[in-house]
Order: C-alpha cells, then structure tokens, then sequence
C-alpha cells in the first residue's frame, strides 16, 4: 500500500494510523454524549412496575344509608317485642276397621307481638286454634305459658297472655294511611326456632285484597306485600319505616313468590280491644241463608227451585229466621238480592266483606217476582240459625 505520495506503507506504519483514527473516533462520539444530551437519550430507564390499587369502594347513597340505619333501628326497636309461638295439638288416630283408636301430639309454630306490657300478644287465631298447650319464647330465651285472651276465626286474629316482667312491647300505627310502594318490614320465626326472629324487607305491594282462607271464611281488605312471609311468620308483625306496626302477617299463596299477606293492624287493634273487653266478637247478622249464581249457574238453580230468576247474576234467598232482623224489614225466601248498600252484586259483594256489628244498617234493592224493592234491615246478633 501506498501513501498519497506513492511511497510504500509499511504493516507497522498502517496498524498505527488505524489506532489514532480509532481514538479520533472515540473522542469524537465522547464530545457529543457530554454537549448534545445524546447520553441521556441513550441510557433506556427500565419501567417502574405498576402498583396494583385495590378496587375503588363503592360509596352509597344517602338514600341507601338512610334505608339502611331506618331498618336497622326498627329490627333493634321491635324485634325484642317479637315471639316465637309453640303449640301442641291434640288429633285423632283413625283406624279403618275400629274408628278412633287415640290421639297423638301434633306441634305447631307460629308468631306473635306483644302489644301491651301487661303480656297480651297479638297473633292469628290459626296458630293457636285448638292448642292444649301455648308456649311463647321471647328474642332473650325467656319462655312462658300462655293462656287465650280470646280468638275471632272470621278476621283470623287472637289475643293470648303471659305473665312476666320487663316485657318488650311495639306500637300500633295507622293502616290507613298506608301507600303502595312504601317500605315493609316483616319480622318473624320462618321455620323454627334456629331461625328466630327473622327479618325481611319489602314495599307495600297492594292494598284492599280479598284472600279466601278456608271454606266460609274469606279475609277482606288485607295489606299484599313482597316481604317474604314463610308459615312461621303467621301472627307476626309488618312494620313500616318507623318501626310501627302497620299488619299482622297473615297467610301466603303458596304457588306464588313474593306474595303475602296481612291484616291491617287498625282492624287488628279494634278485634283485639273487644276480645280483651268480652272474649269475643259480638258479630251482628241479618239471619237469612242464600245462594249465590251468575249466568253460568243460573239454569241451574232455576230448575232445582223451580223458579224463574229475574237476572243474570244475584243472591237468591233460600231461608230467612224467624224473627230476626230480615224477617221484621219483609225479607222472603224466593227474593232475589241484586244490590247491597249501593253495590251490585256483579261488582264482586259479599256478606262476608261487610263484617256487621250490631246496629249496623244493611240496605238491599232485591227482586220479588217482577217487581223490584228496596228494604233496610238492621243488624243483630245471630245465634241458633
């Protein structure tokens, strides 16, 4: 190899020239990593690893705080108030061949209130029916015998007694200032006493519901809700907000889910305040007996009468009592009953929704033959028909 004078280079000489331009080179790329901020662009900082936060909580309304605190001190207001209702029952064993051959113990659950420090607890007349022995265990596990104030199987409702000190009592409210959709609280023992004292929360679903509970008996006016109400809840209180009672849980339907029922506690307050005073109801009546028809039955009851029914759809009068109240106001039997106090029959009434007392005025527009008539009878105390 030769220079740029042509002379020859030497191995040596070219080894040499490559290390100076080497280092030329070197300090070169050093003056622009200390001046430009090459340097820095240079060195690749790993990435901090992510801090794993924990998932934000979800903050609650005001509105959801407050339904919270309003149940929670209606359940620590009313729940000692509360009892679990055990009963025994006596049934019959029968044999096919010999009859009755004894009796064996049947137990029975329910739930109550109680209303009154004296001991009267407010329950329904199906838990305690026919019990030979009532126990009532309170929220503390303090239990006591209880006796029967009095019962009233037609509104389903009762008044039992214990004696006791320091007894826990909740407060009536007014149902009829209740509005669907308002809170509902049901307080009772759904299955036995493991789960006492149970809590649920629902709306006023409906109200003014009508609820046939055994052959005969049919409960008017009663409060629907979606609180659920399992057996054991029968007799125990439904609340509202407030932790007043508003309804004696009642029944269910049993093919359905969120559908209970309850009697509104002012119809409750004024069956239990005549059971304390006399043991009873003194129901008044009007002591005739008639069978219902509509179109669908009315040929029928025309050819087993032998009688040809003025309309499509009444009551027709069967018998009337000698002397009572519809045999003074002119009622026969034959008369058809087409309205009771300015409510046709077609609109759904009933004796039974009408829960007469004594004194009470019952006004009926009823055919007789062809001609149509309004009579006013007044209501008495039925007995022996």
């Amino acid at each position: 190899m030769r220079d740029y004078k042509g002379n020859s280079l030497s191995r040596s000489g070219l080894f040499s020239l490559l290390i100076i331009a080497a280092f030329l080179g070197g300090f070169l790329v050093l003056l622009a990593v200390r001046f430009t901020g090459l340097g820095q662009a240079l060195v690749i900082t790993p990435p901090a690893p992510e801090e794993v936060l924990p998932p934000p909580e979800e903050k609650k309304t005001e509105n959801e705080l407050g339904y919270e605190r309003s149940t929670i001190e209606v359940v620590e207001k009313v729940g000692p108030a509360v009892v679990m209702i055990t009963t025994t029952k006596l049934v019959e064993v029968n044999d096919f061949f010999f009859g009755l051959v004894g009796y064996r113990e049947v137990q029975g659950l329910g739930s109550g209130v109680i209303f009154r420090k004296d001991g009267y607890i407010l329950t329904n007349n199906h838990v305690i029916s026919k019990a030979e022995k009532i126990i009532v265990i309170l929220s503390d596990g303090r239990s006591f015998a209880a006796q029967v104030v009095g019962a009233d199987p037609l509104t389903d409702l009762a008044v039992i007694k214990i004696s006791g000190e320091n007894l826990p009592t909740a407060e009536f409210g007014n149902s009829d200032r209740l509005k669907v959709g308002q809170i509902a609280i049901a307080i009772g023992n759904p299955i036995g006493e493991s789960l006492n004292n149970t809590v649920t929360v629902g709306v006023i679903s409906a109200l003014g519901r009508s609820l046939e509970i055994e052959k005969g008996v049919t409960l008017a006016n009663l409060i629907q809700t979606d609180a659920s109400i399992n057996p054991g809840n029968s007799g125990g209180p439904l609340l509202d907000s407030q932790g007043k009672i508003i309804g004696i849980n009642t029944a269910i339907i049993q093919e359905a889910q969120g559908i209970g029922f309850a009697i509104p506690i002012n119809k409750a307050a004024e069956i239990s305040s005549l059971l304390i005073k006399e043991g009873r109801v003194r129901r008044g009546g009007i002591g005739i007996r008639y069978i219902p028809y509509d179109q669908s039955s009315k040929k029928l009851a025309e050819t087993r009468f032998g009688i040809r029914l003025p309309t499509d759809e009444g009551f027709l009068v069967t018998s009337v009592q000698r002397g009572g109240p519809a045999d003074k106001a002119g009622l026969r039997a034959g008369d058809v009953i087409i309205a009771i106090n300015g409510q046709s029959i077609k609109d759904g009434v009933d004796f039974q929704g009408l829960d007469l007392r004594v004194g009470d005025k019952v006004t009926m527009v009823v055919y007789r033959n062809k001609r149509k008539i309004t009579l006013t009878i007044i209501a008495a105390e039925i007995r022996g028909f």
